[in-house]
């Protein structure tokens, strides 16, 4: 393991998290929770899957993952954090609100695209409002559709697939949806640069602290 070296919590924590693609492991494993080996590399565009052994490896040394047997239905064998890695939420939560500042531009050519980010965005993001009652939100994008419950007290949970009876629906760009859901942008500017919003009860605006 590579190693700084140096007596210092920083260090020691980079240590452990510091290294390419240990972070968005993390971000995947938050976003959708327990996850087999190919729903990781779904979520992980670029990573070669030798890497993600190896990631995962040294991941499961240092106490951020485990493996368990899931029972039938599933029948699988899924990666999940530990409570250890569940620490690493906040790491995120900063990180996600330090890194808004460079989303206006839009996703590059080259830039991998997937709906469930915008989703963990929205959930770890500070100052989003918690609804008063369970609210489930379906984000149809970029090919993709995904079930977002959102809970009193800020607890949350993201599922790919689609979202039958749901409370709010989002249809349209990644961008466009991570721009409503971050505050980047008001439901009613975004439905104005094309985004589709079904919203009968007027949820939606309750939900996001927009900024623009």
């Amino acid at each position: 393991m590579k190693s700084y070296h140096q007596y210092c919590s920083v260090a020691r924590a980079l240590d452990v998290v510091g290294d390419r693609w240990v972070l968005l492991i993390v971000r995947e494993l938050l976003a959708l929770g327990p996850s087999r080996y190919t729903d990781l590399r779904r979520g992980l565009p670029g990573i070669a899957t030798n890497l993600l052994a190896d990631r995962l490896k040294a991941m499961e040394a240092d106490g951020l993952v485990e493996r368990y047997e899931a029972p039938p239905p599933v029948a699988a064998t899924l990666i999940r954090l530990t409570d250890r890695g569940r620490e690493l939420e906040g790491v995120l939560r900063e990180l996600a609100e330090w890194g808004l500042a460079s989303m206006p531009s839009g996703p590059g050519a080259g830039d991998a695209v997937q709906p469930h980010w915008s989703a963990l965005a929205w959930a770890l993001l500070p100052g989003r409002p918690s609804p008063d009652t369970e609210v489930v939100v379906r984000i149809d994008s970029e090919g993709e559709s995904l079930r977002m419950v959102l809970r009193p007290g800020g607890d949350f949970e993201i599922h790919r697939g689609s979202a039958p009876g749901a409370d709010v629906t989002l249809t349209g760009a990644s961008m466009l949806v991570g721009a409503v859901v971050s505050g980047l942008l008001t439901p009613q500017a975004a439905t104005g640069l094309g985004l589709a919003i079904d919203d009968p009860r007027g949820l939606l605006p309750s939900l996001v602290a927009a900024e623009a």
